[in-house]
């Protein structure tokens, strides 16, 4: 596992300072792309990105996902969901991004542990989307969130193929997690497209510098090298300072975990 390719947190609010400040950093941006956001998306951050991405520089998207339901019963809430991840996949043909992350919205308490009806309410929309990032050459991953075990998510893939894959949260696995970290690896296999990595106090979903927490970071370091992985890695942290903090302490750690016989 290294340090290469390494990407941080960038917002459409500040997108171009925050452009700025990864670019001096050394990081690639990851996009959120929130709804209010993208429905007053200005030309001028466009162009920023597809320069961006025609200066040969990586760029991902993480998709709208606040009061969104892609597994969701109500018909109205599906075509708010659908509307949100369409505009986000229109300016993915825009712009280009290797790949966009979603929140796939699964909660057993509101779906009453029935993961079969959850996963056959959202193949739809992850089809839809499917089929879309393929025209546009852009891969689909979905994030841990509130899930406290990986079968669900595994069991998607096998419905819709490998051209869906995830994203490992360490922040949301601290926190909702039941399963060890070798289930969820296990699990999502080669599929395992991007790591989202920060920390918390394995109580509240803080987004503190990688190390500065509860989690562990260095058997999942350990474990996705071993296993020949090649996930891109996300810094994810809400301020610029946290973001410089945790790519200090990551990068230590790599170079420690390298030291060791």
């Amino acid at each position: 596992m290294t340090c290469s390719s390494l990407y941080g947190k960038a917002g459409l609010k500040d997108l171009v300072q925050d452009l700025e400040f990864l670019d001096s950093s050394g990081l690639f941006p990851e996009v959120y792309l929130s709804g209010e956001l993208l429905d007053s998306l200005a030309e001028d951050d466009i162009s920023a990105m597809i320069k961006w991405r025609e200066d040969g520089k990586g760029i991902t998207f993480h998709a709208p996902f606040v009061d969104l339901a892609p597994g969701g019963f109500d018909p109205r809430v599906l075509e708010i969901t659908r509307l949100r991840f369409s505009q986000a996949m229109e300016l993915a043909e825009k712009v280009g991004p290797k790949q966009m992350v979603f929140h796939p919205g699964f909660d057993e308490f509101r779906f009453a542990f029935r993961e079969e009806l959850w996963i056959e309410n959202s193949l739809r929309v992850w089809g839809e989307l499917l089929e879309a990032a393929s025209r546009v050459n852009t891969r689909i991953c979905l994030e841990n969130v509130f899930d406290t075990r990986p079968d669900h998510l595994a069991r998607l893939r096998e419905r819709l193929g490998d051209e869906l894959g995830f994203c490992l949260d360490t922040g949301h696995f601290l926190i909702f997690s039941q399963v060890p970290l070798q289930e969820w690896l296990d699990a999502f296999s080669d599929g395992l497209f991007e790591l989202h990595l920060h920390d918390n106090d394995g109580h509240q979903d803080l987004h503190q510098p990688v190390g500065e927490g509860a989690f562990d970071f260095r058997p999942l370091c350990r474990e996705v090298q071993d296993r020949g992985l090649e996930p891109l890695i996300v810094l994810e942290h809400h301020s610029k300072e946290e973001t410089a903090r945790s790519l200090m302490n990551f990068q230590q750690m790599i170079l420690d975990l390298e030291s060791l016989p």
